[in-house]
């Protein structure tokens, strides 16, 4: 008997975080965590996983996930914690349009 396939496809139309069908306030949350994952990201990828476990103070098992982009295990907070204790100095600003539509971005500073 012949198996059916059962690929799902999508074509996202810009970002994929703007493709799910999540409220637009968790929308807001997810791209700022991915925003500064990617910040963090960039200056952990300079140590290894042992020294952001020192660093970090986390165990081996939360760095990899953490290097590995599972940010979904990853609070907002926890974050800003990993820049805090990278040095990084992050920050949030909130932006506005004359309609008081506020846009989040993050800045990390090293």
């Amino acid at each position: 008997m012949a198996r059916k396939s059962k690929v799902i496809g999508h074509v996202t139309q810009g970002s994929v975080l703007d493709d799910l069908k999540v409220p637009p306030e968790m929308l807001a949350i997810f791209k700022v965590k991915a925003e500064l994952h990617s910040a963090i990201l960039e200056i952990a990828s300079r140590f290894s996983q042992t020294e952001l476990q020192t660093l970090l103070q986390e165990s081996q098992p939360r760095i990899s996930d953490f290097m590995r982009g599972k940010i979904t295990k990853f609070s907002l907070e926890t974050l800003l914690y990993y820049a805090d204790r990278l040095q990084m100095h992050p920050q949030i600003r909130t932006t506005g349009s004359n309609n008081k539509t506020h846009l989040l971005e993050v800045f990390a500073a090293e």
